[in-house]
């Protein structure tokens, strides 16, 4: 298990997005780094998009080049969905994929 380290999300599509933690930011943890790729991000509240709800991110690589291998002090962009239904540690990166909904572009850094 990974030491609970804090991070924020910047985002930045949808332009007008708003949450608990103010404008444009979402807070949390990361809950588990798939692979370079892929990251399992959990945010402090829930979210709402649209039609969708949840407090679990995939958050995967949006810049070829730029990935999560060696992030913990840059700033690195996403491509972001909210997990539809339960988080298991067991689900392969592939499947964590076919069950999200992407809501969201924005950058993560440690906070």
């Amino acid at each position: 298990m990974m030491e609970e380290e804090k991070y924020f999300i910047t985002v930045s599509e949808p332009w007008d997005f708003e949450s608990s933690d103010g404008q444009n930011i979402i807070k949390g943890s990361i809950l588990s780094i798939k692979s370079s790729k892929c990251i399992v991000f959990r945010s402090n509240n829930y979210l709402q998009f649209d039609d969708v709800k949840g407090n679990i991110l995939i958050l995967t690589q949006r810049h070829y080049g730029y990935d999560f291998s060696n992030f913990k002090n840059e700033i690195i962009a996403f491509n972001g969905g909210v997990l539809l239904g339960e988080y298991n540690e067991e689900l392969s990166e592939s499947q964590l994929r076919e069950k999200t909904k992407f809501v969201i572009i924005g950058s993560i850094r440690k906070g």
